[in-house]
């Protein structure tokens, strides 16, 4: 057995009143994600996102009240109980991590970016970045000492309000549970399958594949793999990150998370030149399962036109069928410039 990646290819025709109401062919592609089986739509088309006015978003948020503020956080956010995190909250830097009052999980947190209210995508750095990333792995780290029922990790992030966010403010969301989300059931399942079939990781065999192809293979920084998905979920393609030596955020030391938040700097980066002022990150994890690897995702997400549509629709809500209008084999050979 071996990685393989499998396309259905297919088109549509129509007659275009705008050639002379000559046929006019569209091609698409259906694909199957090689690990999971799941399937995705890619349509190579001409789409160029237009630059939101960011303006008017945050000076209505500066008059709404904010309770991740700094003057507001001590009288305003919730604690942890003692037992668990005994000074109630985690603090790293200008970070600190509270109670989710929206629980996606068991133990859920959210942990605070920043003092400040808003800080725009050029100025999220690694530094700028690293406060919250490291509170949320001690707050992960707390709970598997606290708790050894709970068996996965993801952290989260939705950035602006495209991407779901109800707050301008920056906040990471690190989730712990016992039960997987769908998509990490389906890696866990995944690569659990590919172990007792070849003997071999998954994931370590999925980096090489990618990389003898080179199509999609962005780079590595140091223990970091940069890759585009080969069945992207979002209208845009998503930006996949691998962990080729870690299975577990749990585990991974606080300095390791620097060469990923040099990635996703540049992803960022890349993003702003393409007028993507929105994301959304997840990092997927187990406790223990050598057979799995800690992978993560960063999906651009678009603001809304002047009729106020986004970027999701019937396909994604209710056929959970993602589909992309730009090929991630395009988006690579852009991407790489920023790395």
């Amino acid at each position: 057995m071996k990685i393989s990646f499998e396309v259905s290819r297919g088109k549509t025709v129509m007659i275009n009143p705008r050639k002379g109401f000559a046929p006019e062919e569209t091609p698409f592609e259906i694909r199957y994600d090689p690990l999971t089986g799941e399937t995705g739509r890619v349509f190579d088309m001409p789409f160029q996102a237009d630059k939101p006015d960011l303006d008017e978003t945050i000076r209505r948020s500066q008059g709404i009240f904010c309770p991740f503020c700094p003057e507001n956080i001590d009288k305003s956010t919730s604690l942890f109980p003692k037992e668990l995190i005994p000074e109630g909250r985690v603090t790293v830097g200008e970070s600190t991590l509270i109670p989710n009052l929206v629980p996606f999980d068991k133990y859920a947190g959210v942990s605070i970016l920043s003092h400040r209210h808003y800080i725009p995508m050029e100025e999220l750095t690694p530094q700028s970045m690293q406060d919250a990333f490291i509170s949320s792995l001690r707050f992960i780290r707390s709970v598997v000492a606290y708790d050894e029922k709970v068996r996965c990790f993801t952290l989260n992030w939705n950035y602006l309000p495209p991407a779901g966010s109800s707050m301008i403010h920056p906040h990471l969301q690190p989730n712990c549970g016992e039960i997987p989300t769908n998509q990490l059931r389906l890696q866990i399942e995944g690569s659990r399958r590919y172990f007792g079939e070849t003997g071999r990781n998954f994931w370590h065999d999925y980096i090489d594949a990618e990389k003898k192809l080179g199509i999609r293979y962005v780079g590595e920084i140091e223990n970091t793999c940069w890759i585009m998905s080969f069945v992207p979920l979002g209208f845009l393609p998503d930006v996949c990150v691998l962990f080729p030596d870690h299975f577990s955020l749990a585990r991974l030391d606080e300095p390791a998370i620097m060469p990923f938040l040099k990635g996703l700097a540049a992803v960022l980066e890349y993003f702003r030149h393409q007028n993507i002022f929105s994301f959304n990150v997840s990092i997927f994890s187990v406790r223990e399962d050598d057979r799995f690897r800690m992978s993560g995702r960063i999906c651009p997400r678009l603001f809304p036109r002047a009729i106020r549509n986004n970027d999701m629709a019937y396909p994604q809500a209710l056929h959970k069928e993602p589909f992309t209008v730009r090929p991630p084999e395009t988006v690579c050979e852009e991407l790489k410039q920023f790395f």
